[in-house]
């Protein structure tokens, strides 16, 4: 892949994670919703760390972003925030497990980014312009590679889209599994959450996905 397809897809894939951040805010108590981010900040940045095609921009974002939010307001021993941070990790697992656009190996044919300014303007603000002109081009730019992706906010395109292919098997879900029990392994180790429960949500969310993948 080369640099402008990753970085169009990278800028298509921060939206997406995007949108799916505001629908987790929603679910919370405004009085939580810093934490929320604060959670969202966290599970991104390690999730980041953790994915090879990341950029080392992008990685060095995320993590100053934490550290910021930290030096607001750290939340120490609270239990609630423990709790947000392990809902915020689950879901984010689940997230990525879900049967939609987004999790489909056929995702940038669909996209069809080659022709797209995308990339280029996405490297820009990756390495710190922050123009809004640069933005509304991004979203444009975005919604017009999104135009061929009608299953996005779906939990079955497995059975609508006849060319739908998880990015997952159920022989490869180990390896996804491996990875957020080492984030959440770091997290306990970190802020002090509750590892043994984050495991055995995540055998419910394992043993779904495989119901689905034999469907």
């Amino acid at each position: 892949m080369t640099d402008n397809s990753t970085y169009s897809l990278l800028a298509i894939l921060c939206e997406l994670n995007e949108r799916e951040f505001r629908k987790k805010l929603a679910l919370f108590p405004e009085d939580m919703r810093y934490y929320v981010i604060l959670a969202g900040g966290i599970v991104g940045a390690e999730v980041s760390k953790r994915v090879q095609e990341t950029p080392k921009a992008v990685v060095e974002k995320g993590g100053a972003f934490v550290s910021d939010m930290l030096a607001i307001a750290n939340p120490g021993e609270d239990q609630a925030f423990k709790s947000i941070l392990e809902a915020y990790l689950v879901a984010t697992l689940k997230d990525e497990l879900r049967f939609c656009c987004m999790n489909c190996r056929e995702l940038q044919r669909c996209l069809d980014i080659g022709y797209l300014q995308l990339g280029e303007l996405f490297q820009k603000r990756v390495n710190g312009e922050e123009t809004q002109e640069l933005k509304d081009a991004i979203s444009a730019q975005i919604t017009n590679a999104l135009s061929g992706t009608p299953y996005l906010d779906v939990e079955d395109a497995h059975k609508r889209c006849g060319a739908f292919a998880h990015q997952y098997s159920a022989s490869s879900i180990g390896e996804v599994f491996g990875r957020y029990s080492d984030i959440a392994a770091t997290l306990q180790q970190k802020y002090g959450i509750d590892r043994g429960r984050v495991l055995h949500q995540m055998v419910s969310v394992n043993m779904e996905f495989c119901e689905k993948s034999n469907e």
